[in-house]
């Protein structure tokens, strides 16, 4: 059994891919594991309520990825850049593919901001399937 590992923050974008994540899982026989990351900076003086505030986020998230694919899912939070922490836990779990969401950026802007597919597809050495949320 292999194991797919999905991004997760609770778009639209990543609905999508953890529904799609799901089904490919169920139809491969592998598991889901939904990884919800985020970094704080370390500059500041409320750098320890945003990072309290973050994770108590994280935590409302990964509840709703369990309310949107049930209890079949192994969740994970992890204090890191997404990206950086997808491409970690994939190799951890020597997963099969990485599936993240896209609201649609256009091309300059995700590459000039650096969105998190872009960056999977440029860095991660196992496949990377990005699904395209609603518009």
């Amino acid at each position: 059994m292999g194991t797919l590992v999905v991004g997760y923050d609770g778009t639209d974008g990543s609905r999508a891919a953890l529904r799609a994540a799901v089904s490919l899982g169920g139809e491969l026989g592998d598991g889901v594991v939904v990884v919800f990351a985020y970094h704080v900076g370390r500059l500041g003086g409320e750098v320890s309520d945003y990072a309290t505030a973050l994770r108590e986020h994280a935590h409302g998230v990964l509840e709703e990825a369990r309310s949107v694919a049930g209890d079949a899912i192994e969740v994970v939070e992890l204090e890191e850049y997404p990206a950086q922490a997808l491409i970690a836990v994939a190799e951890e779990r020597d997963a099969r593919m990485i599936v993240v969401g896209s609201h649609g950026e256009a091309p300059l802007k995700s590459v000039l901001v650096g969105s998190t597919p872009t960056k999977l597809l440029h860095l991660s050495e196992r496949p990377v399937l990005v699904v395209r949320g609603p518009d």
